[in-house]
Parts: C-alpha cells; sequence; structure tokens
C-alpha cells in the first residue's frame, strides 16, 4: 500500500510538473526548472531507510522554502568536461557520456561557472531531487544505478526522471554541492533559501553513487569530503539562477 501511494505521489507530481513546467524547461537546453516553493528537507525522525548512526544528520525535518532555479536534468558528462579542460578518464568512467568523475569541489565550481552556472545549494539540491514528493521513487531499480544493478558508472540519462525531469539524482555518481558541511545545521531550521554555514571543512555532496545499497542512495543522506579531495564516484551537477 505504502508503495502504490508513492507511486501515485510521484505520478501526481509528475504530472504536475508536465503541466507547469513545460514551458520553462525548454528555456535552457539540458536544464529543468525547479519552480519557488517550500518542501519538507531531511528526514523523518521515524524513516526507517535512514541509516541511524546518521539519522542525527538528517533531521530535524524542516519546512524550507527555495527561490526559482534552473538544474541541469543530468551529471555533466566526461564530454562535456573535457571542452572546459582536459581530464583523464578512469576505467570505471570510460564513456563519453559517462558523468565525469575524480574532481574537487574546486574544479566542480570551476567547470559550472565556466558554463555561467554554479553549483546547487544543498537545499536547492534536495528540493530538485524530491521533484515535489518525498522523494521514494518506486520500483528504485527503474530510477537509479546503485549496488544492486551496477558495478560502475553508466551513461546518463538511461534510468526514468523524477517528476522534475532530472535523471540520476541518486546513484551513479555523487554530486558536489555549494554549501560547507555542519551535522547539526538542520537544527537551526532556516526557512528561506539556506545556503549552509558561513565557514567549514569539508563541502557537502549528494546522492549515493553506483557502489552504494539502497540505504546509501536516497535524496536526504548527506554525504561530505574535503573541497580538495577527488575519487572515481565523485561528479558535478550545475544550477542556474533565472
Amino acid at each position: 500500500m505504502m508503495i502504490a501511494a508513492r507511486t501515485a505521489a510521484v505520478a501526481a507530481a509528475l504530472l504536475t510538473c508536465v503541466v507547469g513546467c513545460r514551458g520553462s524547461r525548454g528555456d535552457r537546453p539540458g536544464m529543468a526548472y525547479i519552480p519557488a516553493g517550500e518542501f519538507m528537507m531531511g528526514s523523518a525522525a521515524d524513516d526507517p531507510i535512514v541509516y541511524p548512526w546518521i539519522a542525527n544528520t538528517e533531521e530535524p525535518q524542516h519546512p524550507v522554502y527555495v527561490d526559482a532555479f534552473y538544474m541541469d536534468i543530468h551529471e555533466v558528462t566526461n564530454a562535456e568536461y573535457e571542452k572546459f579542460k582536459p581530464h583523464p578518464r578512469m576505467p570505471v568512467n570510460p564513456g563519453d557520456d559517462t558523468p565525469v568523475n575524480n574532481v574537487t569541489w574546486f574544479e566542480a565550481k570551476a567547470f559550472c561557472e565556466a558554463q555561467h552556472k554554479r553549483l546547487p545549494t544543498e537545499a536547492e539540491w534536495e528540493k530538485a531531487a524530491k521533484g515535489g514528493t518525498d522523494g521514494r521513487f518506486e520500483p528504485f531499480e527503474k530510477y537509479a544505478w546503485y549496488q544492486n544493478n551496477s558495478y560502475t558508472t553508466q551513461p546518463v540519462m538511461l534510468k526514468l526522471p523524477n517528476p522534475y525531469g532530472l535523471y540520476d539524482v541518486v546513484g551513479n555518481v555523487r554530486e558536489w554541492t555549494a554549501d560547507w558541511y555542519d551535522p547539526n545545521y538542520y537544527a537551526l531550521r532556516v526557512h528561506d533559501n539556506p545556503k549552509g554555514p558561513e565557514t567549514g571543512e569539508r563541502r557537502v555532496e549528494r546522492g549515493g553513487a553506483f557502489f552504494l545499497p539502497k540505504r546509501g542512495v536516497t535524496v536526504t543522506i548527506r554525504y561530505n569530503h574535503p573541497p580538495t579531495f577527488q575519487l572515481y564516484f565523485l561528479g558535478i551537477r550545475c544550477a542556474q539562477d533565472p
């Protein structure tokens, strides 16, 4: 019953976006329009999919308002990034249409800015990823590359998109965001366009990755690394102001 209800909710959100977002999406090729509005950020205290040892970093669930923005419909690919600068491809990620990986936060930021875009804030990322729903997309295998169906990165846009038209928001590669990481930041319950702490040592990453189990590939889990970190599972998705 819960899966059926969630499926219905996703379908309703998708219909809303088709009706309300179709004209905006065509304005910027390769990007989806994310409408302004409030959503519930984080995880509920009794959410069974959340790992108990990190649940406190996703709580309390709280309302957040985000202004309208645009988001890349897919992760930045090797071919797209290599137009910006040369970048060696890793064995797990050889194709033109697979997501670029092994990039630092600084490289991700520089790439987005070179496209007259920017990295999304953590709140923008989660609002876009949830797509107007609670972010529980089922059947999960149809939406995500993760431990059960992949041993490497995969070409973008092969799975179903979320209701906002975004592909691979969970699984495939993890994505850098603009925010500094603070495990207790949600306790502040910042409502309007939160941008994270002013300073920090680690940047937030979102979306999980292809080698992780389902519980590690959710729209709420908060990963983090120093901005100089780079590895085979970490890539880019850009945002842009209207």
